[in-house]
């Protein structure tokens, strides 16, 4: 099993991506936003846990038709297509043009402000909580 990200690997994750991210309702393939390109390696190596079962699954794929490689590959090792799905699922939403799709700009840095009440205490959850008093059962002694 290799577990370099060359050509092949990436026909064929593109390949099943486009089966798992279809285009539809106003979004793009995952082809279309280059799942397969440069943020395959960046997924990869911050997922070196997913390695081993992402080729594995694509070593398994490779030259089939894409949807006859999906059901295949989920009736042979669903471990292997969970892991191309998990990947490819990433790469996708990583994607700057399916962010702005979303309406998601990414995470921002918000600030908290110490002096201010947070809401929980402001609109009186917490409140509850310390009405109720505690409801916790103390363990037996040994």
């Amino acid at each position: 099993m290799s577990t370099a990200i060359d050509g092949g690997v990436r026909a064929a994750f593109r390949a099943i991506a486009d089966v798992l991210i279809p285009a539809a309702e106003g979004m793009p393939a995952a082809s279309e936003v280059d799942v397969h390109g440069p943020v395959l390696d960046r997924i990869i190596g911050l997922r070196p846990d997913l390695a081993e079962r992402f080729f594995r699954g694509i070593g398994a794929i490779a030259g089939l038709p894409p949807e006859t490689a999906a059901v295949q590959l989920n009736a042979a090792d669903p471990q292997a297509l969970a892991a191309i799905g998990l990947v490819a699922s990433a790469a996708y939403y990583m994607q700057p043009r399916v962010r702005e799709l979303i309406g998601y700009p990414g995470q921002e840095k918000r600030p908290g402000n110490p002096d201010e009440t947070p809401e929980y205490v402001a609109n009186g959850m917490l409140q509850q909580v310390l009405d109720r008093g505690p409801i916790f059962k103390p363990t037996p002694k040994a």
